[in-house]
């Protein structure tokens, strides 16, 4: 497949019968068997073909299912409602330059769609304190991830809190 050998990096958007047509497992063959980067697109509208990762996977041969699905590929979700699928548009664009030579180094790009709200341009008119359960396994993390982006944010555990939650 000429057309794989020239390519930095394969996009498979996986909707529900892909797997079962010739010319794309062709085309899954061809980049596996040249170990092209391959980033994986998950169409999620069911009226469009979409379905989970679980129902894509069984669709595939089981002698691909490993290579795909259990290589920790970049995935995307596709999105078709507008202000999603702008969001789903980065996330792709992202993930293919990442897995170019000038960029394959880094984990992430500062990308943006133009007219996008910035993270730095949202804050909260006073202090918020966030409680977190110790009990919730990750909870602390993501609350503490978003105290670095929010100054007026704060993170307090509910055992800190002497609270019982």
């Amino acid at each position: 497949e000429e057309y794989i050998q020239r390519s930095q990096v394969v996009l498979f958007f996986l909707s529900q019968g892909y797997f079962r047509s010739k010319n794309c497992l062709r085309e899954v063959r061809s980049s596996l068997e040249m170990n092209k980067p391959i980033v994986l697109v998950q169409e999620a509208d069911p009226t469009k073909g979409g379905g989970t990762m679980e129902e894509l996977r069984e669709d595939c041969p089981e002698t691909l299912q490993r290579s795909i699905f259990e290589m920790d590929r970049p995935h995307a979700v596709w999105m078709r409602a507008e202000e999603f699928q702008r969001v789903s548009l980065k996330i792709i664009a992202e993930a293919l330059l990442l897995c170019t030579p000038a960029y394959m180094k880094k984990v992430s790009l500062p990308l943006c769609i133009a007219d996008e709200p910035r993270i730095a341009s949202f804050d909260f008119s006073k202090r918020v304190t966030v409680r977190v359960s110790l009990a919730n396994p990750g909870a602390e993390d993501l609350a503490n991830e978003l105290a670095k982006s929010f100054a007026r944010l704060t993170v307090s555990t509910a055992e800190a809190a002497d609270d019982a939650t």
